[in-house]
Parts: structure tokens; sequence; C-alpha cells
């Protein structure tokens, strides 16, 4: 991001027409710019503020005071009005439920009718308006006490504090001692209403509790003897935990059927896999007969035997009788072996034989046992169902006697559910209203309603403001955007105040000086350089545009450049004024032909720089701008200087300025950032346009250094140390 913004264009960019009225007050205001917009709206802001805090606060004075007293009870949870469903009571977790139905107890309207009635303020001023209060009829009477009663309840707070059984009862009144006495007649009427209301409901629950406990008493007695008899009559015997005989017997002789099953099935597979081994290789394949030793023992002994008789058979004849021995001791070895083979065999065959029959046999016990199981299972269910009537009758009877034995206790005794910890005092300082708080609260709502004011206010503002409004609402090129000096800035050498263009003779290195050299940069590079004429325009008055054709020319001139700046506005001339340059002739003179050019062109204090100036202000009828003169003018300045700048009068006030733009090569509009309305702007790109003169592209003049358009913070904190403060 550089210092300066600035834009190259190539050719000179025609002014785009557009319905100005779809643009003006579009502009948004990010959160980004918020701190922006704060700083330069912050007036506007603490006006509001102030206006906030003195409506607020003078409210606060106007208002009549209102005074607040409270007393506070404890409710007592170990006594509840009504015997919880379960029959539980007393201490354990907070009872929520019981301390909103306490608190809606005390905002009756009969405890406020209490309170009405012991006071008397159904004559009250306060609580009655007088046409209520002046009638002597009992409806009117009636209708006075409800309404008093509707105006204590709105005043009543009942409030729970901190989680805990204490209930704080306030009440609000102009009269402080009126406000105490209130909120204790609450207090007072609840405990005595509580206490009336609990000894009534006892009495009431004792006498139905006692004749139900009778009812239910005979009602589980037969229940139980049902439950007997059929039992007995049907044979279900139970077991110590309750399930019969069948069912707890069920469960191991399952498992062990499953265990013979899987026993059987593993014995018919190896005898299966035996017999398939048999028929394709022989015995000698079998598992059974390869695991076993006996086997190995007697095909060890064959093969010492085969040994043996190899020997003998190499030295001896067949007839040999150690050879004839050795032949029989051979074929003894075989025939034990085949022995042993079909032995195992056959045991396969039993085991598999066995562990059948005894899976058999338990499925059997098994299947015989469900049977009793199902004969016994519509026998049990009507059992079942009569332990449950038994059940359920018993334990109504157990709970009803629970219930109306504390039922009794409450009867008998005389203590309120709730009791007064606390009485309300008489306050000396009001509670409404809080004028302290209001105060705060005023601060706060001013400084949000500010806040707002100064976005509104941006999103309306119908000015130019950066880069984006040039190009896109304006339709010019963006060429550069010119920061506002100070008061440190315009110190003169001398400790005076100086003009801006003089500036850039003591700091030639500001930020100030780079915009405009941004400026000539563009101008040098339109229509490739051809813009050697350059009108500098301006809207209105007031937007920096003599300073900027000053500076300008002095910034080129330092650039090595001839340049010659004409002062075209002979109704306000003030370019020898800030040039600190003296004269008899000038361009009116010139034009006239009442002097020669060579005389009324003056060096400037920067060589290279030159001025064509206007003496005193002219107003005259004629065309002083004839395009014939003018034109012929430049013409012959032309060759002498590289670029001949034209500081014209305002485009909007004054027509001389249309025609010296269209004897230039381009113009320069200069727009005072945040001042100058973009109507008025349009209004003078319309006349511009309709003279078909090339606009080169907007400058923007006196930016706030913290805005957008020259970088904001970022620009002031990443490239300070690049220009001379």
């Amino acid at each position: 991001m550089n210092a300066v913004t600035l834009a190259t264009p190539l050719t000179p960019m025609p002014v785009s027409r557009f319905d100005q009225s779809r643009h003006v007050g579009r502009r948004s205001v990010s959160f980004g710019a918020l701190g922006q917009v704060l700083r330069w709206r912050w007036k506007l802001v603490v006006g509001v503020l102030a206006l906030t805090m003195l409506l607020v606060v003078g409210a606060s004075y106007a208002i009549s005071p209102r005074y607040q007293a409270v007393a506070r009870l404890r409710i007592t949870p170990n006594r509840p009005l009504v015997v919880a469903p379960d029959g539980e009571g007393g201490h354990g977790p907070l009872d929520q439920s019981l301390l909103s139905t306490e608190i809606a107890t005390i905002r009756s309207r009969d405890i406020a009718r209490r309170v009405v009635q012991a006071n008397g303020l159904q004559h009250d001023p306060e609580f009655v308006s007088a046409r209520l209060r002046s009638g002597k009829d009992e409806v009117a009477q009636a209708r006075a006490v409800e309404a008093a009663i509707s105006t204590l309840l709105e005043r009543l707070s009942v409030d729970q504090q901190e989680k805990s059984y204490i209930l704080a009862v306030g009440f609000q009144s102009r009269d402080a001692v009126k406000a105490a006495r209130i909120a204790n007649g609450f207090a007072e009427s609840y405990i005595n209403s509580t206490a009336d209301v609990m000894m009534s409901t006892a009495a009431r629950q004792a006498d139905e509790g006692q004749a139900a406990l009778q009812r239910l008493s005979k009602q589980a007695e037969v229940a139980a003897a049902d439950v007997a008899h059929y039992r007995a009559s049907t044979g279900i015997v139970q077991g110590a935990n309750g399930a019969t005989v069948n069912d707890q017997q069920i469960a191991p002789l399952s498992s062990q059927v499953a265990t013979a099953e899987a026993a059987a099935a593993a014995a018919r597979s190896n005898l299966e896999t035996a017999e398939k081994q048999v028929a394709s290789a022989g015995p000698d394949a079998v598992s059974a007969v390869l695991s076993s030793n006996v086997i190995a023992d007697l095909r060890r002994q064959r093969t010492a035997a085969e040994a043996d008789r190899s020997q003998l058979a190499s030295r001896y004849g067949p007839i040999f009788p150690a050879l004839i021995e050795a032949n029989e001791r051979i074929s003894a070895l075989d025939r034990q072996i085949h022995e042993e083979q079909a032995r195992i065999i056959e045991g396969l065959r039993s085991e598999a034989r066995a562990a059948t029959a005894q899976a058999a046999s338990l499925r059997g016990q098994l299947g015989s046992l469900k049977g009793e199981i199902a004969a016994n299972n519509s026998a049990a269910v009507k059992a079942e169902s009569l332990q449950r009537s038994a059940d359920a009758a018993t334990g109504a009877y157990n709970h009803l006697a629970s219930s109306v034995q504390q039922t009794a206790q409450v009867e008998q005794s005389s203590q309120p559910q709730a009791r007064l910890i606390e009485q309300a005092v008489v306050s000396s300082t009001p509670a409404f209203p809080n004028r302290p708080a209001m105060a705060a609260t005023s601060v706060l709502a001013g400084l949000v309603l500010g806040v707002i004011a100064a976005m509104v206010t941006e999103t309306m503002q119908g000015t130019v403001r950066n880069a984006d409004d040039v190009e896109v609402l304006l339709g010019l090129r963006f060429l550069a955007s010119v920061p506002r000096l100070g008061r440190k800035q315009l110190k003169g050498e001398d400790g005076g105040r100086c003009s801006p263009a003089d500036t850039l003779l003591l700091r030639p290195m500001s930020a100030y000086a780079e915009a405009y050299r941004a400026i000539r940069s563009s101008i040098r590079r339109a229509d490739g350089g051809s813009a050697r004429v350059v009108a500098l325009c301006s809207t209105v008055p007031g937007e920096g545009k003599t300073s900027s054709s000053l500076t300008l020319a002095r910034v080129m001139a330092m650039a090595g450049e001839r340049v010659l700046l004409i002062d075209g506005d002979v109704r306000r001339p003030s370019v020898r004024r800030l040039a600190h340059l003296h004269s008899d002739c000038g361009l009116i003179e010139v034009l006239k032909g009442e002097a020669e050019l060579s005389d009324a062109i003056l060096a400037d204090h920067v060589e290279g720089c030159s001025i064509l100036p206007v003496t005193k202000s002219t107003f005259s009828p004629t065309d002083l701008f004839n395009p014939g003169r003018m034109r012929a003018l430049l013409e012959q300045l032309r060759p002498h200087y590289d670029h001949i700048l034209i500081d014209t009068p305002p485009v909007l006030g004054v027509t001389d300025a249309r025609s010296i733009a269209k004897l230039s090569d381009g113009v320069v509009l200069m727009i005072k950032w945040g001042g100058t309305p973009i109507a008025a702007v349009d209004a003078a790109l319309a006349g511009l346009e309709h003279d078909n003169v090339p606009i080169i592209g907007a400058v923007l003049t006196m930016v706030n250094p913290r805005a957008e358009a020259v970088g904001a913070l970022y620009y002031s904190r990443r490239y300070v140390s690049y220009y001379d403060r």
C-alpha cells in the first residue's frame, strides 16, 4: 500500500453519467471503519451523550419518588399444608414448588383484601381514584376495594432470596411510612391465613383419613386370604426366592441337556471321521490309531523283528529254524496291531452311542418338566394377579396410615407454616427513581445512541470520501489524495503561518509533496504525455484548487521541467498573492493587448516555474477568454514550456472555467474530501461532458490524514518514517 493512492491512466477517461439519486446515501460503514468514523464525528457523539444524560437526569428529578419497604418471611418446609402423594416431607432438597405456591398465596387477592380493609386503603387517594372514593353505596365501595387491591398488587413484590426458604415481601409507596406498614401488613396477613387454613385442612383430612383407613384395612385382609387359598388349591409351591420348584429345576437341567448334546455331537463327529479314514486309506490312517501308544509299541517291535529276519534271510535259507521263528513273530505282531485297530474303532462307536443315549434321556426329562410348567402357568398368572391386588391394598393402607399420622400432628400443632424474621422499616432514600443508576444508564445509552447517530450520519453522507466514490459514483479516474496540513505543517521559518504551496519549499519530502508528485506522474502518462496544457478545475470555491495549482507547478519545476502557471480566475485572483510576487500587468492586460507577454510573466521562487498572474479582480461583461485570443496565447506559449497549468474559477460558479477547459488538453478536477456534495460534482461534470472536455482524473484535497483515502492508521504508522513531518 503506497502512502498516496494513485491511479495512472493511459488515456483520459470520459465522464460517465448516472442517476445521482441512486448513489447518494448508499455508503456503508464497516466495523473496521467505526473508529475512524468516531474520530470524525466525535462532536456528534458527545452532543448526543450530553442530550441523553440531560433528558434522563431531568426526568429522574421530575418523577415523583417512591419508597420501598421489605419484610422477610421464613417458610417452614416440614409442615406442608397438603401432604405430598408419597407421604414424605421434612428437610431435604429445596422444594421450589412449595416456594412458588407460597409466593402465589402472598400475592393472592384474598391476602390483599385483608391488607386493604385493615388499613382502610379503599379511601386512600394514592390507590383509589376520586370518582370511586366518592361513591356511598355498597357497589361503589366494593369497586373501590377491588381497585385498591389491584393497585396494591401492582406495587407488591415477593422474591426468593438466594435459593433459600426466605421470602422478601416488598412494597412501594410515595410515603415511606405507609410502604413499611403495608409490607408488614402483607406478612402478618399471610402468616395468620396459613395458620387458619392449616388447622381447617388438617381437621378435615384427619376425619376423612380415619374412615378411609377402616375401609382399606378390610380390603387388605380379604385380598391376602384369597391369595393363600388359591395357592393351596392349585399346589403352587414357591422357593425361598419366590420362584416355583419347577422354575428352579429347569435352568440347571437345560444346561445339562446342552452339554450332553454337545458331547454326543462330538462323539458322532469323531466316529464319522474315523470311518471315512478307514474307507479311504485303511485303519492305519485313523487319528485315534495313529495316536495310540499300544499300536506305536507294537510297530516298534515289528520293526525290530523285520530287522532280525532280514539278517537271517541273508545268511540262511528259508527253512532255517530261526528264520521261521522270526516270520511267525512278525505275523503275530501284525495280528495284534489289527486287533488293536479294530478295538479302537469299536470304542469310538460305543462312545458315540452312549453320548447320544444320554442326551436323549436328558431331553426327555426337560420335556416332561416343561410340560409341568406349562400346566401350572395359568394358575400362576391368576395367583400373581391376586398377589398384586393384595400388595396394592396393603400399600394403600400403609400410605394412608402415614398421611393420617402426619395430619394428626399438624392438627395438634398451632404453629404457622411461616414466621416473620425481619419487619419492614421506614426507608430514608427513595427506591425509584434510582438516580445514580439512571445516570449510569444514560451514559451507556448516550454512547450507544451517539455511535448510532455517527454511523447513520456517515452512511447518509453525500460527499466524496475515498477512491471508490471517485471511480464508482463519479466515473472518474482517481489520481491522488492530498492530506490536509495541520498547524505544525503550515508553520513557516519565521514562526508565522505560511501557505500550503510554501510548505513544499520548507518540506520537499513530506507526504503533501509526494501527493503532487503522484499527480504529476498521472498527467505525464495521460494521452502518452501529450497533455501539456492542463486546466485545474473545482466544482465550488474553497476546494484548494489555487494552492494545488501553485504546488503542482513547483513540483514539476523541481523535477527539471519548464512550467507556466496561468491564473485564470479573474474575479478572485490569488496565485500572485500565494506566490508572494508583485506585478503591474498580467493575463488580462496581455489578452487586451495592453502589455507584452514577456513583461507579464513572472519568475517564481522555484527555478523553472513561471507565473502569468491576474493583477486585480475584474468584473466585465465582455468575454475575456475569447477562444481565438486565448487559443493563440496558448499556442504561442506551448513551444517554451513543458507544461502549462491553468488555475480556473469554480465550474458551477463562473462560465469562464468551461471556456478555459475547452482550450486545454485535459482537466484535473479538484474535489474537497468530505466537503463537496456528490450531486454538485456530478452537475459540474455534466457541463464539462457537454463541452467534450477530456478529463484526466480527480484529486481529493484536504483529506484527513487518518482517513481511509490516505491509508488511515496503517499509513500513519507504517509510512511516517518515509516523509519529512
